[in-house]
């Protein structure tokens, strides 16, 4: 039997903890999460080390727009994307 190869986990926001983050890359693996509104980042090294951080729904991204950042609690810079998505009963999903 072989072993299933892959690089990238994919992960729901309920599922995107420090702790999470933490075993995927002690794997040598990446990570690709849905982040919650609520959660902390900040733009700047700058804003991490002076504890400035805004939640995710302040970022006023559009949509496939990307940022580098930090997560409160997460010592490693990570990239931030927005998307938009438009479901079939015309309700808008966000990313």
């Amino acid at each position: 039997m072989s072993a299933i190869k892959f690089r990238y986990v994919l992960m729901d926001r309920w599922f995107a903890s420090k702790e999470s983050f933490e075993f995927i890359l002690e794997k040598d693996k990446h990570f690709i999460a849905a982040l919650k509104d609520n959660r902390l980042v900040a733009l700047t090294e700058q804003d991490k080390k002076e504890g400035r951080f805004v939640r995710m729904s302040q970022l006023e991204l559009t949509d496939q727009q990307a940022v580098r950042g930090w997560l409160k609690g997460f010592p490693q810079k990570v990239l931030l994307v927005r998307r938009v998505f438009t479901n079939k009963d015309g309700s808008i999903g966000l990313l």
